[in-house]
């Protein structure tokens, strides 16, 4: 009778235990200690939203409930109420690649089409990696590599064009790089200044691999890459402060505010660092000396929002100064510019014109770097002194709606470009050249279109096309004008074979037409001097690809393969490898073909982990030149064979954050003859962060902790970014 009277009482404890109501109040964070505002939070049938400093509380809570919390871009995360449990912390992670929605893909936030290969990356992801820049962060994305495959801290700004899935063949851009819908791309030249939007106020970064010309023409050959920056909708503040070795030093901010419709937002970023000899220790000199660099950049904005229609306005600026390895090369850039938006709603859709206009200054030197006494780079001159002056401004309008089955997208853009170069040459003897006066006037127009169908629930088809008219007319009135019109078209399919499988494919068309850079100014890199060239014509790139995605509770695979052929791809080609200085131009080569494969892999085996793996091989060569016989079949420069990256990220419910990347680049050319090649090497960088206090985040970052010594150039050989240590705390209010 006594022990029946106990276990009586034991099952009447644990029911009363189970079914105790608790008031449970917590907070939800994004994985790099960020408040995630707006978040659901369900208990059961009861439901909150988290206030803007992430914060939520919830009653009669029984024992037993799950926590469960989501919000758009993140992978759902839960915990389970137990007696002892009176604030609970959930960390949400990105969304895998197969959940997120990429608004590049449509120039807009309502997606009329589903790339089949599209790659977002987070505020926290770009947090939590060891990247001390934003291309060294974007390099894990697959197919991504810019000109020099170094970073573009101490990398000199003209080599920093964007090349994805090997279309290549010269410096040039052949990816459009945009920050919120303006370009990044530098209008003289299609480079691209990586730090000209600050950190802590980017949102996130979405890069849409394969050619896109017909939304965005002539200058997304390759691709799109969209930096979006944070939304002021909210009042929030966001800042880090970090130092660390080579002499580096950097603050990043972000703030913004919304009241009754009014908005106001500003943002800043500055470094500096001395950088480090580039030359690898075996071939430098007196001479060399390090690669330092500094920039301030940053913006400031409004807006209004009357629910019917919204408008907003901001001025950006960025200045840097760089050494560039020797104490007579340097370069400097100064930028300034004004955009406005507006938009509202009309008809079954949405409506937006956005204008901008701006001014950069750009100025760089180059010099002869030689032996001196038996002494290897011992001595040098100048011999070129640039000034750059570009004006510029673009245009745009679109519309977008949707019906049941049917989404339609129209638009037109315009774009001019002004700019002088002024040159001065200086000869062995002292003799000086100039000065003389480069450059030209560049005018486009164009108009849009994209027709979005699904003729049966689980099959989506596309089909976009752009009208791009193409003025280039140069200062010098002796040099050819070029005039071009073309159409960009591109079809799409989607098809979801199952709940956890979809297939996709498209094929494309595009174009790319040469910068007022390729056209007219020359420029030397070591013991090779390039020459401009005012003859060349439009490349044309023809493509196909075709994707399978599998998306499972505890993971994500996708592979996509494709092959593009680019005709009349501009490349520079040597014209006399045995002179001194070596000689090349930039020449249209007869064709660039381009195969691969992509395969990504996100893998999630339990809430506090997620693992990512890539794999890309790539085959990019030169085909049918009969003009240029000597590089048939060779290997497009700077484009390596194979990509392999990784990282693991570990959250601790306490604060705690650890993520490892490493990324293994495959072998590539540093010149068209493939003579110079660069090997192969891999790298691996380390982050760790706690949270402090609430809003409050220390760091250790390591980039190449292995300190591994890898070629980025030859004529000299130049090494790629060393072992560098940076520690420092984040903020993030409320």
């Amino acid at each position: 009778m006594r022990t029946a009277l106990v276990v009586a009482f034991c099952l009447i404890a644990a029911t009363l235990e189970a079914g105790q109501a608790n008031r449970v109040a917590g907070v939800v964070v994004d994985s790099s200690g960020a408040a995630v505002p707006g978040a659901s939070v369900t208990a059961g049938t009861a439901s909150v939203s988290t206030a803007d400093d992430g914060t939520f509380e919830l009653t009669n809570v029984a024992t037993g409930t799950t926590l469960v919390a989501i919000a758009p871009g993140f992978a759902a995360s839960s915990v389970t109420v137990n007696a002892s449990i009176d604030t609970a912390r959930l960390v949400l992670y990105p969304a895998p690649f197969t959940d997120r929605v990429v608004v590049t893909a449509s120039r807009g936030e309502d997606r009329v089409a589903t790339p089949a290969a599209t790659t977002v990356v987070t505020s926290a992801e770009l947090l939590n990696s060891a990247a001390g820049a934003l291309d060294d962060a974007l390099r894990s994305t697959p197919g991504f590599s810019l000109f020099r495959r170094t970073s573009s801290r101490v990398a000199n700004p003209t080599t920093q064009g964007v090349t994805l899935r090997g279309v290549s063949g010269s410096g040039a851009s052949r990816t459009l790089v945009l920050a919120d819908g303006l370009p990044l791309n530098d209008p003289f030249g299609s480079w691209v200044y990586w730090n000209r939007v600050p950190l802590a106020a980017i949102e996130r970064v979405e890069v849409v691999r394969g050619a896109t010309g017909d939304l965005y023409g002539a200058d997304a050959l390759g691709g799109v890459v969209q930096v979006l920056t944070f939304a002021p909708t909210r009042t929030q503040l966001r800042a880090t402060v970090e130092g660390g070795t080579l002499g580096t030093g950097r603050f990043s901010g972000f703030g913004s505010t919304q009241r009754e419709g009014w908005s106001g937002e500003a943002a800043a970023e500055f470094l500096r660092t001395n950088g480090y000899i580039t030359v690898s220790e075996s071939a430098r000199g007196p001479r060399d000396v390090e690669a330092d660099s500094d920039y301030g950049s940053g913006f400031v904005g409004g807006g209004y929002d009357a629910g019917t229609w919204r408008g907003s306005a901001r001025l950006s600026f960025f200045s840097e100064d760089r050494s560039n390895g020797t104490p007579i090369q340097e370069n400097s850039t100064g930028w300034t510019q004004l955009a406005g938006e507006v938009g509202g709603a009309f008809g079954n859709g949405v409506w937006e014109g956005r204008a901008s206009g701006g001014k950069q200054d750009f100025f760089q030197t180059f010099s002869a770097v030689f032996a001196s006494d038996g002494v290897a780079r011992a001595a040098e001159r100048l011999t070129t002194e640039q000034t750059t002056d570009t004006t510029f401004f673009n245009a745009s309008g679109q519309w977008a709606g949707s019906w049941t089955d049917t989404e339609l997208l129209i638009g037109v853009e315009g774009k001019r470009t002004d700019s002088e170069l002024e040159q001065f040459s200086f000869l062995q003897g002292g003799a000086v050249i100039g000065p003389t006066f480069l450059g030209g006037v560049e005018t486009s127009t164009s108009v849009f279109g994209r027709l979005g169908l699904e003729p049966r629930e689980d099959v989506t088809v596309v089909f976009g096309a752009r009208g791009d008219f193409w003025r280039s007319t140069p200062l010098d009135a002796l040099l050819p004008e070029h005039e071009a019109n073309f159409l960009s078209p591109r079809l799409s399919a989607a098809w979801a074979v199952s709940e956890t499988a979809s297939l996709q494919a498209s094929v494309y068309r595009a174009y790319r037409t040469p910068t007022l850079n390729e056209l007219h100014r020359g420029f030397r890199v070591g013991n090779i001097v390039t020459s401009a060239n005012p003859e060349l014509d439009p490349e044309r790139l023809t493509g196909v690809e075709g994707g399978v995605l599998f998306n499972v509770p505890k993971g994500a695979l996708r592979v996509t393969a494709f092959t593009n052929e680019l005709a009349d791809a501009v490349a520079n080609v040597t014209i006399d490898p045995d002179s001194d200085p070596i000689l090349r131009q930039r020449q249209n080569a007869n064709s660039v073909r381009a195969s691969g494969v992509e395969i990504e892999a996100d893998v999630r085996p339990d809430p506090q982990w997620v693992v990512n793996a890539v794999i890309v091989v790539t085959r990019s060569t030169f085909a049918d030149t009969p003009t240029q016989p000597e590089i048939e079949g060779n290997r497009i420069p700077q484009v390596p064979t194979f990509q392999l990256g990784g990282s693991v990220v570990y959250t601790d419910p306490r604060g705690f954050t650890g993520a490892l990347q490493a990324r293994v680049i495959g072998s590539q050319f540093d010149d068209d003859l493939n003579e110079a090649e660069l090997g192969a090497f891999g790298v691996v960088d380390l982050t760790l962060s706690q949270e402090l206090r609430r809003g409050v985040t220390g760091f250790v970052a390591v980039e190449n902790l292995f300190d591994k010594d890898y070629l980025v150039a030859t004529s000299p050989d130049n090494i790629g970014w060393p072992r560098t240590l940076r520690v420092g705390v984040r903020l993030f209010l409320p």
